[in-house]
């Protein structure tokens, strides 16, 4: 037993991750793609650390950023502007989809999620929200509202106010009954939307993830993300694309939702922009981004000195290094050495991803999910 786990299993209050597990490695040091215990030992870190290090651990340039800005300034309250915020702004606008113009720093992602739902309300003068199942978007009070997952809400005692419909899983959507799922999914949508007797209010904003992260690495059918698109503006509704997992190269392009082309009218980002620190935006058009009165958003560390040096330098090195073309190339050798070691493997039902966001799904002998060996492998 390791004498951290026994100094934090007699302080720490029960919620956390840490003991979900009975001998949770507990982290030493990193760098790169590599994690190493107490003991010495090494690890390769496949989920880079719940998908914030994407320019790797420690990253030297991120570090050097770190240490210079905590000789001149650690931390300014979001009420006072700085150039700092303003070059992490640029980079940004820079890497976002066409027609993208601004964005608000926020501290999580959860935050963020929670920010772009507020915006869109205050955008449209609406309060729905339609989401889909497995979908992940924190687990903040305003953002379990809308997961696809009610335990997350059960835990904390919250109900939803949110429409939801099933996300359109290629793999497993038994639900489709043999219709693409795609297809099926968006005329639901569209019927839900368009009949005055569905009982459905005309929404804020349809929020979805361009590939789900958490419900498996689950990517959507061709033409799902720009039918969302077509419904979205003929129902007067805001497309909120959450990329905090799927983005920054992780799906072989900057955003997941480049494969289609599409773009939002909000995007939310975060975990790897920071280089291993907490900070996220809200990114989107500037007329949707002006709904808010000046002192509507704030937070004690929300444009925090520090973490905005270390995002400037991992997005920097993001661009220098193109890690989305990494990405992609690693994505297609590794996707398909998977596919095909695992081709016989009666565990295994499903191999998928884009760039190196990959997904193996666990099945027992019957073809339903496997949790039990999931939760075992993870």
């Amino acid at each position: 037993m390791s004498a951290t786990l026994d100094r934090l299993r007699a302080l720490e209050g029960a919620g956390l991750r840490t003991f979900a597990s009975p001998e949770p490695l507990v982290w030493a040091r990193t760098a790169g793609s590599s994690v190493w215990g107490e003991d010495g030992r090494a690890y390769t870190d496949l989920h880079a650390a719940m998908a914030v290090a994407t320019v790797g651990h420690c990253h030297p340039r991120v570090t050097e950023a770190i240490v210079r800005q905590a000789g001149t300034m650690t931390h300014a309250p979001s009420s006072a502007p700085t150039a700092l915020r303003a070059d992490l702004y640029e980079r940004l606008i820079a890497l976002a989809p066409a027609g993208i113009d601004r964005a608000l720093v926020m501290l999580t992602g959860s935050q963020a999620n929670e920010t772009a739902i507020q915006l869109a309300r205050a955008a449209t003068g609406r309060h729905g929200v339609i989401s889909f199942s497995g979908t992940y978007l924190g687990r903040s009070l305003g953002t379990a509202r809308y997961a696809g997952k009610r335990a997350y809400r059960e835990r904390l005692g919250l109900t939803t106010d949110g429409q939801f419909l099933p996300y359109p899983d290629p793999y497993r959507s038994p639900w489709a009954a043999g219709r693409d799922p795609s297809t099926a999914v968006l005329a639901l949508l569209e019927e839900q939307l368009s009949d005055p007797a569905s009982g459905v209010d005309a929404p804020a904003c349809i929020i979805v993830e361009p590939v789900q992260g958490n419900a498996g690495v689950v990517i959507p059918p061709d033409g799902f993300l720009a039918g969302l698109r077509r419904i979205a503006d003929r129902a007067g509704a805001l497309l909120v694309f959450d990329e905090i997992q799927c983005g920054l190269g992780r799906s072989g392009r900057d955003w997941a939702c480049g494969h289609e082309g599409v773009v939002p009218d909000l995007m939310t980002v975060g975990k790897g922009i920071g280089g291993g620190m907490p900070v996220a935006a809200v990114l989107g058009r500037a007329e949707v981004l002006a709904s808010f009165a000046p002192d509507t958003v704030t937070s004690t560390f929300l444009a925090n000195a520090l973490s905005c040096a270390a995002a400037v330098a991992a997005l920097d090195i993001y661009r220098d290094e193109q890690l989305a073309q990494r990405s992609a190339a690693l994505g297609a050798e590794a996707l398909a050495r998977l596919a095909a070691g695992l081709a016989d493997a009666p565990a295994v039902g499903d191999v998928r991803g884009r760039g190196l966001f990959i997904g193996v799904e666990l099945v027992a002998g019957d073809g339903a999910p496997d949790a039990r060996a999931a939760s075992t492998a993870a």
